[in-house]
């Protein structure tokens, strides 16, 4: 009995020691990211918020709005979400989307500057690839009397403890304070929310990035003011102004409430006093292939001269 005891433990060390050694073979994978592939530049259209923010911030003002500057080969592409499917499909892709589309885009955002892209550390002022999203609303309200009232009611709301909330949850950053009011505070002081609104739509349009806020405050402010319509069609920062107080506002395209991904131009985005406001910060995000194993971390000379066409290949980086 003793033989076969010690036959059978030395069996099982010996297929325990096999089977490890197999265990490390079969698991272990080398990457096929091949770093000396020229690298694929995406930016966005010259009137994103997003693409403002981004060549600003990498200290690239003059490409704003100038294509020619960029490296031969980019590509263009016309909103977030087009952004993050074109770098998803991508292997060798670079692009930059907003930090509120990062946790469900399948990519991977890059450190800037060695500081990680939190919303932590955007209030910190730590992280600096960031911009404010605004908000502005129609100067002009002649046969809208109850779209106005409406749309004052909501402007009002964003700044609530509920409003804010809502912002938060849809990856909105914002400070807090104990000063705050409930919606249930102050809701009486707007009577057109105790009507029956069921007829009356409110148009929302503007950045793509601050589409997915607008959509889940105009939902949950609706069942607060009556159960109005809300009508989205966003189509870009540069459309929020246009379609609220400039060449479009009397147009097809006309919007009650348009939001930007960056501040209001000074020169050509002049809105009148009082109808304009930030509702929360964001921060742009570089982002690649989520199969890109080559860097963690970005500087703002390296985006700028990957852009500008001075840095070419994955390799240049590693």
């Amino acid at each position: 009995m003793k033989k076969f005891i010690l036959l059978f433990s030395a069996l099982t060390m010996i297929f325990g020691l096999v089977s490890c050694g197999t265990e490390d073979t079969t698991t272990a994978t080398t990457s096929s990211f091949d770093q000396t592939s020229l690298i694929k530049v995406y930016t966005r259209d010259t009137t994103s918020g997003t693409r403002e923010a981004f060549f600003k911030g990498i200290g690239f003002s003059d490409a704003v709005e100038d294509n020619a500057l960029l490296v031969s080969g980019y590509i263009e592409v016309d909103g977030n979400g087009s952004m993050i499917s074109s770098v998803e499909g991508d292997e060798y892709g670079i692009g930059y989307i907003s930090l509120s589309s990062l946790e469900d885009s399948g990519l991977t955002g890059l450190s800037f500057e060695g500081v990680e892209a939190t919303e932590a550390n955007v209030l910190n002022d730590t992280y600096n690839l960031k911009r404010p999203f605004m908000y502005m609303t129609r100067s002009d309200w002649t046969g809208m009397e109850t779209e106005e009232a409406i749309v004052e009611a909501f402007v009002a709301y964003m700044s609530t403890v509920d409003g804010k909330a809502t912002i938060a949850n849809n990856s909105g950053i914002l400070e807090t304070s104990t000063s705050d009011q409930l919606w249930d505070d102050i809701k009486d002081n707007y009577d057109v929310c105790s009507l029956n609104n069921e007829n009356v739509t409110i148009r929302f349009g503007g950045s793509t990035s601050v589409e997915k806020i607008a959509k889940a405050l105009s939902a949950e402010f609706s069942a607060k003011c009556g159960n109005f319509i809300a009508d989205h069609n966003h189509t870009g920062s540069g459309d929020a102004y246009k379609r609220v107080q400039g060449s479009e506002s009397d147009g097809a395209n006309y919007l009650h409430i348009g939001f930007a991904s960056r501040s209001f131009s000074t020169e050509t985005e002049v809105g009148a006093d009082g109808t304009y406001g930030q509702m929360c910060w964001d921060a742009v995000v570089v982002v690649v292939n989520a199969d890109n194993n080559v860097i963690t971390n970005i500087t703002a000379e390296q985006v700028k001269k990957i852009y500008a066409g001075e840095i070419t290949t994955w390799s240049q980086l590693a």
